[in-house]
């Protein structure tokens, strides 16, 4: 199916005085609560393990709850940026989730890298309960996020849009309307998949030039004057000459999650993708080798500095 695409400008009537949750305070969600204070909004945040992105926003005047249902009695809106769909259904549904505690008419957000048939179950229970789910996930990385530069890719329908769009404009530079909910999750899964399938061959093609002794230097020159240069290369050359330590800070385990949710979504419609499915493999290896909790330039190491 073609997809309308539908630009909102960031001027688009914003935050100020919003009262607005926030579940998920790790690097991309913590740059996502600065914003929305930035523009205004009264954040209320989830205890989160990682104490670094919570301690920030509770200094800048974010309220924090321990618990999911006390921080649903506080919001209208929740923005949801967390590491999966499995958590996100844990945090949405049950006695003490948001469903059962959100006033009618609420609005979630959810910015997570989910699965698509899970949001479209969950927008269905949503209904039941008169709130309104959408899956709005972004793009770009955590320091963009806090200077409000992140693009959203946003399933929703036409009515509930632009009260989306109102939250999302504190922390998105670009907000695109892609279709009814689940829309958004199924592009970001694939853009996701094609990411992480550049940056496999981007990791052996590091290897390759370290192993035959071609100057890495030279080559990343070389690739950045020709078709064949990417984002994802330049990142990694610049991470493996010591110039940008902390480029492209995805863990290994996350960036194989996209991918292998990728390659279900396509086997799911009887499409075979065999670059992308020994891809998600490599990315398989890699976690089941230990070096799940490294950042994804890692992959271009050889075994030898890897180890």
């Amino acid at each position: 199916m073609k997809l309308a695409l539908t630009h909102v400008s960031t001027a688009t009537p914003g935050t100020a005085e919003q009262r607005i949750g926030l579940i998920g305070a790790g690097r991309m969600g913590t740059g996502m609560g600065i914003s929305l204070l930035r523009h205004g909004a009264e954040l209320h945040i989830k205890v989160n393990r990682n104490r670094v992105g919570a301690d920030r926003l509770t200094a800048m005047g974010a309220y924090e709850h321990t618990a999911v249902c006390e921080l649903a009695r506080h919001v209208s809106a929740v923005v949801l940026s967390l590491p999966s769909s499995c958590e996100v259904e844990a945090v949405c549904l049950g006695q003490h989730g948001l469903f059962a505690h959100l006033a009618r008419q609420s609005l979630i957000l959810d910015c997570t890298t989910s699965y698509p048939a899970s949001t479209l179950a969950l927008a269905e229970q949503a209904k039941k309960h008169d709130l309104h789910f959408i899956d709005a996930p972004v793009t770009r990385s955590p320091e963009q996020a806090e200077r409000g530069q992140l693009n959203a890719i946003v399933g929703s329908d036409e009515n509930t849009f632009p009260a989306a769009a109102r939250v999302l404009t504190a922390f998105c530079e670009n907000i695109v309307h892609v279709g009814d909910v689940g829309q958004g999750h199924k592009l970001k899964l694939v853009y996701n998949s094609m990411t992480m399938g550049i940056a496999s061959v981007a990791a052996e093609a590091c290897q390759f030039a370290q192993a035959i002794d071609v100057d890495l230097a030279t080559l990343r020159s070389l690739v950045g004057r020709g078709a064949t240069n990417s984002g994802i290369f330049q990142s990694f050359a610049a991470f493996l000459l010591g110039e940008t330590p902390d480029a492209l800070a995805i863990s290994i385990t996350n960036a194989r999650k996209d991918i292998e949710c990728g390659v279900r979504l396509a086997n799911e419609t009887a499409l075979k993708i065999p670059v992308l499915t020994a891809a998600a493999q490599k990315f398989h290896t890699s976690v089941a080798e230990g070096k799940g909790e490294l950042t994804l330039p890692h992959l271009a190491l050889s075994e030898a500095k890897g180890s």
